[in-house]
Parts: structure tokens; C-alpha cells; sequence
């Protein structure tokens, strides 16, 4: 959800849609949207696109303060640390983003059901 790809992403949100099959439905209606403007990507977004640039995300998570674990579910904090690498070198994106992330679990399965920023 962190890992863009601006050379072929409209929006960040299209990250989302990778990342699909680890959210809940309502999550993913949530998120899953054509967040485009009149006024075009920022140009930070226009930047990255233009020098062919990928954004890498590592996420760290961690349980400091969360509520106590049930048997459907789990809630986390993500540390999500971000690199873009163009052709050439390899920049921070700063500041790193923090998250609190809801995990169910649905069919046998855990998935994302909610992240605040």
C-alpha cells in the first residue's frame, strides 16, 4: 500500500488496488478510488513520474499501547519508512508516515479493516 509506482500510478491510491486481496471490502471502498484533480498529480508525484522514479516502502510494526489482542482481532502500529529511487541514487522521503492499523479476521483469514493516519 506504501510502495508507489508514479512512472504508471495516477494516485497513491492505486497502490490500494494492488494490495487488494489484504483488505476487508469495506476498506478497499474506502481507499480504492480515483483520487485525480483538476490540477493534476503534486509535483512531487510529477517529479518522481518524470525521472522514472519508484517509491520503496519498509514498515516496521509494532504493539506500543495497542488494545489487547482478541480472537478476530489484532490492532498494530506501522512505521512506514519510504525511499525513492530513481535511475540515479536513492532519496528519504521524509518524514516517515505512522499508521493504526484494525486487523480481522474474515473466512479464515486476516485482513486489513481499517488504517488511521
Amino acid at each position: 500500500m506504501f510502495t508507489w509506482y508514479p512512472t504508471t500510478d495516477r494516485t497513491q491510491n492505486d497502490a490500494y488496488g494492488r494490495a487488494r486481496d489484504w483488505l476487508t471490502d469495506s476498506l478497499a471502498q474506502r481507499m480504492i478510488v480515483d483520487a485525480r484533480t483538476e490540477r493534476g498529480p503534486s509535483v512531487q508525484w510529477a517529479h518522481w513520474a518524470e525521472q522514472q522514479t519508484k517509491v520503496i516502502a519498509d514498515v516496521s510494526i509494532e504493539c506500543s499501547g495497542c488494545p489487547e489482542d482478541t480472537d478476530a482481532v489484532i490492532h498494530r502500529v506501522a512505521t512506514i519508512k519510504q525511499t525513492a529511487v530513481p535511475d540515479s541514487g536513492t532519496n528519504t522521503v521524509e518524514p516517515d508516515t505512522t499508521v493504526w492499523v484494525t486487523i480481522v479476521q474474515e473466512d479464515d483469514r486476516w485482513l486489513i479493516d481499517e488504517i488511521r493516519y
